[in-house]
């Protein structure tokens, strides 16, 4: 298949990571590719915003393995410029009342048991604990995964150690990573984002926002392609099985069709009827990982540090429990501080809430409640904080949704547990002749915006090779 791709005309649907790292890896197949972005910016879920000389991310993230990982990888492919900044050092885990900070060699015994008894593990857990990690480090065959995925992580992690901090230490990690719980995380995606983690030693944030990463790779695509923003796709056209274009506005032929959108909204679009009823069964069971809400803050000093948290409040204490919310905070003006005026932060602050309710008022209820734990939490945490802010701004699902154009606010796309990971995942490739998919729903695997990179670079080797 060699120059398969070379003139053949490729719409590409959404500038996500995914998207955007697709095109500029198609165009330098000599392939004629067309980016039809819904909103006025690229990027959805990592778009970025400029708002009183502070630059914020739509989302809130930090990054596995930044340069070592899938979207350097991207960037060194095509060309791309985009330098990311290791922030390794000082990552703070707050839990049920005990504090420790992350060594940046996770794969130094000496190290992670004196973090493991800061955060209160049990002494005669120790080994156990130490023996996870050990273990996640273990080089593992394919086959070996494979088994793996299918198992649940707490399972997986019952065999080595039962501690109770050492467990919200495995919840805080996969709320991270993958964004679900450990009892519905499959063990070996787990064990895949994790030891990646470890051995890369590279967590970063991308200089210029999050934007810079789906800007850089679009700035790659333009050189033989073409991006139009504020361009919905309405209609997939499928003819006999077969892919025609795309209605947006008015009809626009191609060879491919590739969908940044998600496998659900992309069946919607190219209609049902086109699809085999088993091919439908499996779209309408998949599964999505949680939402989120944030408060993003622009504060007129440094009050914020260490510059990457997580807090788990202490459950045992119930006016706490009820007033706190478990809570992620990265400053990314501390990897980038161009993102702020001097001396200025911009602070992002997640937590995890049900991405998909019937009822839309109840979910927008839900949302406000856990955003003022939120707000709580950072009171009690930072007492000064209130007293800085330039502004602040409250999110929930709703607003992913739209930015992503999906039904939805979850965070990530499919959920990644042990029924639709590895080989259970969907294919890149959708049962109808010349349409594809990208992103986190399809044929890649690690952390988030990174999976979504993976999927890009397996979908281009696939079409190229």
């Amino acid at each position: 298949m060699a120059g398969f791709l070379k003139g053949k005309k490729v719409i590409v649907v959404g500038t996500g990571i995914g998207g955007s790292g697709v095109s500029a890896l198609l165009v330098k197949e000599g392939a004629d590719v067309l980016v039809l972005e819904r909103n006025a910016f690229p990027g959805g879920k990592a778009a970025s915003f400029d708002r009183e000389g502070f630059i914020y991310d739509s989302g809130v993230h930090w990054l596995a393995r930044g340069e070592r990982g899938p979207l350097g990888e991207i960037a060194k492919e095509v060309g791309a410029e985009l330098v990311f900044r290791s922030m390794d050092e000082g990552v703070r885990f707050s839990m049920g009342g005990r504090r420790g900070t992350l060594p940046a060699d996770m794969d130094d015994e000496g190290s992670m048991k004196k973090f493991f008894s800061e955060l209160g593990v049990r002494a005669e857990n120790m080994s156990g604990a130490w023996a996870f990690f050990e273990d996640v480090m273990r080089e593992k065959s394919p086959v070996e995964l494979e088994k793996l995925d299918g198992i649940s992580l707490t399972d997986y992690v019952s065999r080595f150690v039962t501690d109770e901090q050492f467990s919200r230490l495995i919840e805080a990690f996969t709320g991270i990573y993958m964004v679900i719980g450990p009892r519905q995380s499959s063990a070996g995606e787990f064990i895949l984002c994790l030891s990646t983690h470890i051995r890369e030693k590279s967590l970063s944030y991308p200089l210029g926002g999050m934007r810079a990463i789906p800007l850089a790779y679009l700035k790659a695509a333009e050189w033989g392609g073409e991006v139009r923003y504020s361009a919905p796709v309405t209609r997939i056209v499928v003819e006999k099985g077969k892919i025609r274009g795309v209605e947006a506005g008015d009809f626009i032929a191609s060879d491919i069709v590739i969908s940044n959108t998600g496998i659900k909204e992309t069946v919607e679009l190219a209609g049902r009827r086109n699809f085999p009823d088993e091919y439908l069964e499996m779209v309408d069971n998949l599964r999505l990982s949680y939402g989120a809400v944030s408060v993003k803050y622009a504060l007129d000093a440094e009050i914020v540090k260490p510059h990457i948290i997580f807090h788990y409040p202490d459950i045992t204490d119930q006016k706490m429990a009820g007033r706190q919310a478990a809570i992620f905070i990265p400053v990314p003006s501390a990897a980038d501080p161009s993102l702020a005026p001097p001396g200025c932060q911009i602070v992002l602050v997640a937590s995890l809430v049900p991405p998909e309710l019937e009822d839309e008022q109840a979910a927008a209820s839900i949302c406000e409640v856990v955003m003022d734990r939120v707000e709580n939490t950072m009171r009690d945490l930072f007492p000064d904080i209130e007293r800085h802010v330039i502004w602040k701004m409250r999110t929930g699902t709703r607003y992913i949704a739209e930015i992503s154009g999906r039904k939805t606010g979850e965070v990530v796309g499919l959920a990644q547990n042990r029924y639709q990971t590895g080989k259970k995942k969907p294919e890149n490739r959708m049962p109808v002749e010349g349409l594809f998919l990208v992103g986190a729903d399809s044929g890649g695997r690690g952390v988030g915006t990174e999976m979504a990179a993976d999927s890009a670079l397996t979908l281009w080797r696939m079409l190229r090779d």
